[in-house]
């Protein structure tokens, strides 16, 4: 799980006292306005609050859903966001419910790198859609979506695996594969896809790690190679070719992954297979960061860098890739610029997600302008697709919630601060003051402090800089008179915008989304008026980020109690990954699982792939 820091709003309008100066003026003209006073700053983190959201004619515009009574609902997907949607919708609600997807399990990805090397057994950590789908007494249909028209409010979908019974032949030209699922709702939780960001090789001469079949893939060849490790005869060079792993991106998943490849080192292979071997033996991990998990708290990123380094993991970092050949990953080292190669038996690309090809196709489907944003598609407040009418929501990887940007409320700010006097009375009248003339006064501390404040509640993330007004203050005031300019508000604000993040990628951000929309529509009863409202609004609330480093030690960093490494945060990761199971079955089958590895150690049985 990745960590986020999430700002608490609240705080309330304070009023501030007025002290700036008289209003420059030359030959009695008013002096013009200050280059960039009223430039918008753009932002890449999230999706900036499109222009004209509505932009397209009215024939262009998707037909919202009214009237009250049941709705069918349909849902895309079988991941941590639709899986919470459908098992937290009350089976008594108005709603008639489609789950669609190719993949007919829920998987606990928390615990793929477990599994990818025998820790927990594949089918532990994944749950039949079927169970909740047949509790709730919805529908489910084991098929890909491959196109939605939202005019029409239809998705088209395609059998999952439409030559299986027809070996070497293509049966998905035969009509009843292909069909129509209408819908008043649609749910769309379908996730990302791997990002190579465009680095040559990537996808010939790597394998991905989002997937069990990922999972079970890697499994299958760590424990191929060191059966051919054991051939007689094998020359070093091919050895350290075979024993050669290396994980790209040093996120949680790239960590957790060669952690439990180190453990299946350490304490099963160097066990049952020759030791002679183990010097052959290399794992590294490539980040651009300097830090492994630099996502998090810097202090667990810090401890948890050196704890590889110390357990020989080769941190490869500060270092991006050029390109992945047949047997070498060839890197560029950010400060010197050298270029090295670095040879592997097994690459595993575990950085970056894009868009799903299917959002695509739902942007495409919308009004013109309507999405902005080119890596997700962009929510309301309420998880409603933007241009959707409301009747499109998005969850998960998949999703970006717009965020308000304070840099558009900056004059209205910047005015309310600068109307009162020190005993907080309005004594200037600045209702008839144009943009030039508030640009030049010029407000102190407190000024601008009551000007943030009299945007929290709509802006959340201004109570960052109010917490830290001292510091931010000085560094946009003028140093010769203490006062910060509107120009210098400007950038303050801009600073602040451009450093909103995303809700991070991960699985407790889409599941509290997914628990959201369920209340969210059991409170609306079915009725479209309500469904298209704005009495709602999701909150995200950080509960905390763990990761598994190796050694049976782990960090853990725990909102409002404390950061927690090593053995102890080890019991805390093994505990909490075991009770968040989606089903009581699965809580049996990780446990048992668990269990059995620390007496028995890895099943390391090789099966035919």
């Amino acid at each position: 799980m990745a960590s986020a820091l999430t700002v608490a709003a609240g705080a309330l309008p304070t009023r501030a006292s007025f002290q700036g100066r008289a209003l420059r003026k030359s030959n009695g003209q008013r002096a013009p306005a200050r280059t960039g006073a009223c430039r918008r700053a753009t932002r890449a983190a999230i999706a900036d609050p499109p222009a004209g959201l509505e932009a397209g004619s009215a024939s262009d515009a998707i037909p919202a859903t009214v009237g009250t009574g049941r709705k069918k609902v349909v849902v895309l997907g079988s991941g941590w966001g639709a899986i919470s949607f459908v098992k937290s919708l009350q089976s008594s609600s108005p709603y008639d419910v489609v789950l669609i997807s190719p993949r007919n399990y829920f998987l606990y990805t928390p615990l793929l790198p477990g599994a990818a090397t025998g820790a927990v057994e594949e089918r532990s950590i994944v749950e039949p859609i079927r169970r909740p789908i047949a509790a709730k007494g919805y529908k489910y249909y084991e098929a890909a979506c491959v196109d939605v028209n939202a005019r029409a409010k239809t998705v088209t979908c395609r059998a999952a695996d439409a030559s299986f019974d027809k070996p070497g032949g293509d049966q998905s030209k035969e009509a009843w594969q292909t069909f129509d699922v209408a819908y008043d709702y649609l749910v769309t939780s379908v996730g990302a896809v791997p990002n190579t960001f465009g680095v040559p090789g990537v996808q010939e001469n790597c394998m991905f790690f989002k997937e069990i079949v990922h999972a079970t893939k890697f499994r299958y060849e760590v424990n191929e190679r060191f059966e051919r490790a054991t051939l007689p005869n094998v020359p070093d060079e091919t050895l350290k070719q075979l024993l050669s792993f290396v994980v790209i991106g040093a996120g949680p998943t790239g960590v957790e992954l060669a952690a439990e490849l180190y453990d299946m080192v350490n304490e099963d292979i160097a066990r049952l297979y020759p030791r002679r071997l183990l010097p052959f033996v290399s794992i590294k991990i490539i980040d651009l960061q300097e830090k492994i998990l630099s996502a998090y708290d810097r202090r667990i990123a810090e401890y948890a860098t050196d704890f590889f380094q110390r357990a020989k993991i080769e941190c490869l970092l500060g270092k991006g890739v050029n390109e992945v050949r047949t047997d070498v990953v060839v890197l560029t080292d950010n400060k010197t610029k050298e270029v090295v190669e670095v040879p592997f038996g097994i690459a595993v690309w575990c950085t970056g997600t894009k868009l799903n090809p299917l959002c695509e196709k739902i942007m495409a489907a919308l009004p013109a302008g309507a999405q902005t944003n080119q890596r997700s598609l962009t929510t309301d407040k309420t998880l409603r697709v933007k241009g959707s009418s409301g009747t499109i929501f998005a969850l998960g990887d998949c999703a970006t919630i717009e965020r308000p940007r304070s840099m558009n409320k900056a004059m209205d700010l910047y005015r309310f601060a600068a109307k009162f006097d020190s005993n907080g009375v309005c004594n200037l009248d600045l209702g008839t003051m144009d943009v030039d003339d508030v640009c030049y006064l010029d407000l102190g501390i407190a000024e601008i402090k009551g000007a943030l404040s009299r945007g929290v509640e709509e802006f959340p993330h201004l109570e960052e800089v109010i917490n830290n007004i001292d510091d931010k203050f000085a560094a946009y005031a003028n140093p010769d008179t203490g006062k910060c300019s509107f120009e210098g508000f400007q950038k303050m604000l801009t600073e602040v915008d451009n450093g909103l993040r995303a809700l991070p990628a991960t699985a407790q951000v889409a599941k509290q989304e997914g628990e959201f929309l369920a209340d969210f529509f059991i409170g609306c009863d079915g009725d479209a008026e309500a469904l298209a409202g704005d009495a709602s609004k999701f909150d995200y609330v950080h509960k905390g980020s763990l990761a598994y480093i190796g050694k049976n030690a782990a960090v853990a960093d725990i909102p409002g109690f404390t950061i927690v490494k090593g053995f102890a945060a080890g019991i805390i990761w093994k505990g909490f990954e075991t009770i968040s199971q989606v089903s009581i079955r699965n809580i049996f089958l990780v446990a048992a699982d668990m269990v059995r590895t620390k007496i028995f150690g890895r099943d390391i049985s090789r099966f035919n792939n």
